[in-house]
């Protein structure tokens, strides 16, 4: 599997135990505020260090605390998008992007080349000049993908990445983060507690309780176990709402 996460940190009276393993696909972390999955993300990112267990990412070791193995956050190649998505509020559409070319050896005409292309890929081209006050919450999301993948990460993480958006904006950018997650054709974990987003977005679900990981279920499986059915939008079978059966 392209990534293997075994770990345990206590915060206070929460215990966070988690055990997943991921190959090339969109693992969904889903369960009830509170449970850890955005925990699990900073941990694999390096953002928190877990207190012991293992964390292994394409046969690159980022943390193990038997061997004390704990890469930082800018060796492990992990693509983190936060909530609110930690633009720099006093740095340019390009100024932000480009910090994310920092941690490769490029030469400036390499950068230079790998953010107008990036930025071309994501419709921000006319926004170069713009601070993120200036822009909506879907350009400053876009800001936020194009800066991550710019650094070339091994694997994606998306924690809540619609939270902050309108619903009517929300399935405008979900198309588009669909496009971005497909064609980066890594691991990939989406962080949701939105029953029909997850379906939409991920190839298998990861249930989580209390800290725990539960069980591992292709998004069919979970449906049928998560007493919901699929409500079509559009009659688009991509576009789909779960609600609860009636009893």
């Amino acid at each position: 599997m392209a990534l293997l996460v075994d770990i345990e940190k206590t915060l206070g009276s929460f215990h966070l135990q988690v055990q997943l393993e991921a190959g090339d696909e969109v693992l969904g972390l889903c369960g009830n505020s509170g449970c850890g999955k955005s925990l699990t993300l900073r941990c694999i990112a390096g953002v928190e260090k877990p207190d012991r267990g293992r964390i292994i990412l394409n046969g690159v070791t980022l943390f193990d605390s038997e061997k004390h193995i704990n890469l930082s956050p800018q060796k492990r190649r992990t693509g983190l998008l936060f909530q609110n998505y930690a633009l720099f509020p006093n740095m340019t559409v390009r100024q932000n992007i480009r910090t994310g070319t920092l941690r490769n050896h490029r030469t400036e005409e390499e950068r230079n080349r790998k953010i107008a292309d990036i930025m071309e890929n994501f419709g921000l081209s006319d926004l170069a000049g713009h601070y993120p006050r200036q822009l909506s919450g879907g350009q400053q999301q876009r800001t936020a993908l194009a800066r991550i993948l710019v650094s070339e990460p091994q694997i994606l993480m998306l924690d809540e990445p619609f939270s902050a958006l309108d619903s009517e904006l929300k399935f405008h950018l979900e198309a588009e983060v669909r496009e971005v997650i497909r064609s980066f054709g890594k691991t990939s974990i989406l962080v949701s507690h939105d029953r029909g987003e997850a379906y939409r977005l991920s190839d298998r679900i990861a249930m989580m309780r209390d800290g725990r990981t539960e069980k591992i279920l292709s998004k069919e499986e979970w449906l049928l176990q998560s007493n919901s059915v699929i409500i079509p939008v559009n009659v688009i079978p991509q576009n789909v709402i779960l609600v609860p059966k009636e009893s």
